[in-house]
């Protein structure tokens, strides 16, 4: 991710603290997203045969409905020639967001579908484990782990599936002969 995306996010975060409209914040920039998501949209803004001018009556027009000084970072990393790093920026943004609430997001692979009661437990057990206040559950569903469980928090992978258990023996037969 490049370093510019980061300072974009870091100067949105700390101008949504400020101003106390986080939540707005991240209402609007996921808003801009889905603007920014038309390629029609993203190839206008960042075409370098369209003057910056129309590009900010076009932002002002598309994005009207959004807090001015979200509009005005989106301007910014326009006539900056900056804008195809807002994805980037708003995953960051996203990311500063969460932390600053204790949220934790994780991905998890079962080899079954998780109930609401084990779901619930298994974020419970992740965010004490992360020392998080809570953590969001991405799920997905692989039957070639066997059993138990694949989590990733952040940067940490904790691997819990019947799968890894079985290689895991398996090596350890294969190293010591009986």
């Amino acid at each position: 991710m490049a370093a510019t995306a980061r300072r974009y996010a870091q100067a949105a975060f700390e101008l949504a603290r400020e101003h106390g409209n986080l939540d707005r914040w991240e209402e609007d920039l996921a808003r801009v997203a889905d603007v920014l998501g038309d390629s029609d949209v993203m190839g206008f803004l960042a075409a370098p045969q369209v003057s910056d001018s129309v590009k900010l009556d076009g932002i002002g027009k598309l994005l009207a409905d959004v807090e001015t000084l979200v509009r005005n970072t989106v301007s910014l990393m326009t006539v900056n020639h900056d804008i195809t790093k807002f994805p980037d920026m708003h995953r960051v943004f996203g990311e500063m967001a969460d932390e600053q609430r204790g949220i934790a997001r994780a991905e998890v692979v079962t080899a079954v579908p998780l109930d609401d009661a084990r779901r619930d437990r298994l974020a419970a057990g992740l965010a004490r484990l992360v020392g998080r206040d809570e953590v969001i559950i991405t799920e997905r569903v692989d039957p070639r782990i066997i059993g138990g469980v694949v989590a990733k928090v952040g940067d940490r992978l904790i691997d819990g599936s019947t799968l890894t258990q079985l290689q895991a023996m398996r090596a350890s037969l294969a190293e010591r002969p009986i």
